[in-house]
């Protein structure tokens, strides 16, 4: 990857949000305009950039080049038509959040039911040693 490709990718990457068009890319880069857009076609091929609509230095409705929005569990984009879920700022493929929902109820379920012994344990204590008996630690 030449050096500008370089430049381009981590001016991207850098500010996620900001879909740049290829003029503001090019004057960035000190390079033609030409240049830029061989550059920013090549990245968008590759997957990790999308085109956009509206430049976030120049305000203008041109063909623009973003970072393509990640999944904030496991890092992979998301493809054409998966909107995925926001969730507090961030985005989660439908598959993901659920796979985090279900691992948190996990654990509820395990510290409950941890409890849930060590209150049968003190219980069966109690009725061996009588009500007077105090309470074991935990």
């Amino acid at each position: 990857m030449n050096t500008r490709a370089a430049m381009v990718r981590r001016l991207l990457m850098d500010e996620p949000d900001e879909a740049l068009c290829d003029s503001c890319l090019a004057l960035t880069c000190g390079t033609t305009l030409a240049d830029m857009r061989r550059i920013t076609v090549a990245l968008r091929r590759e997957g990790a950039f999308v085109q956009g609509s509206v430049c976030a230095s120049c305000r203008r409705s041109v063909p623009t080049t973003i970072a393509a929005p990640k999944c904030a569990h496991c890092s992979l984009p998301f493809h054409a038509g998966d909107p995925g879920f926001a969730l507090e700022g961030d985005r989660f493929h439908v598959h993901c959040l659920s796979r985090l929902r279900a691992d948190e109820t996990i654990r509820l379920s395990r510290a409950l039911s941890r409890r849930s012994r060590y209150m049968i344990e003190q219980s069966r204590r109690r009725m061996r040693n009588g009500p007077d008996c105090p309470p074991a630690s935990k």
